[in-house]
């Protein structure tokens, strides 16, 4: 019969030997692997790159789209034409509005100093003289409204360049230059004219 040790797993212990060999060749091996798989990994990308390079190089030769991308740059430039006459305008106008106080005095200069027997069809206003074109029962209210337009302080000539009847009425061309503006157009004393 056999005698149980009850110890004997006590004693004897189990040794783990490890196997150097075995280990360098592991690591090995796992590197190898992973080079391996970086490179397959690699290759696979630069395959679809070119794929993608080859697409975009047709969709860039393509004749139909190059036109319009050339129609977009086109517009592009147009637009921007567009947005500078835009900013040019609206400077523009702030100088009108900013100058046109003259112009609204001088329309009621003519309003207030016009007979009941006239009505205008045209007033031109221009930098330096006022040309109006209008209509008369009679030639009487014709030479009234000179004689208004004259005794305005702001007025120099005041002439009627023609009078012509037709059917009922006479037509007239009354032109006016204006005091205070020199020849270049430009106003010399506005506090003159405003008062």
């Amino acid at each position: 019969m056999k005698d149980l040790n009850f110890f004997a797993s006590y004693i004897d212990k189990k040794r783990f030997n490890i196997d150097k060999q075995m280990i360098y060749y592991s690591t090995v091996i796992l590197l190898i692997s992973l080079v391996l798989i970086y490179s397959l990994f690699n290759q696979i990308r630069i395959r679809i790159i070119s794929k993608d390079i080859v697409k975009l190089k047709a969709i860039i030769s393509n004749e139909r789209i190059n036109k319009k991308v050339d129609k977009i740059i086109e517009d592009e430039a147009e637009l921007n034409l567009y947005k500078n006459s835009l900013n040019e305008i609206r400077l523009l106008d702030e100088y009108v509005e900013s100058n046109s106080t003259i112009e609204y005095y001088l329309f009621d200069m003519i309003i207030s100093n016009t007979p009941n027997n006239i009505f205008f069809t045209s007033i031109s206003m221009y930098t330096d003289n006022i040309q109006i074109i209008g209509n008369s029962i009679d030639q009487l209210s014709i030479g009234q409204l000179v004689k208004n337009f004259e005794s305005i302080e702001t007025f120099k000539n005041v002439f009627v360049s023609s009078i012509s009847k037709e059917k009922q009425y006479y037509t007239f061309i009354l032109n006016i230059d204006l005091k205070g503006v020199n020849m270049d157009g430009e106003v010399e004393n506005i506090d003159k004219l405003e008062t």
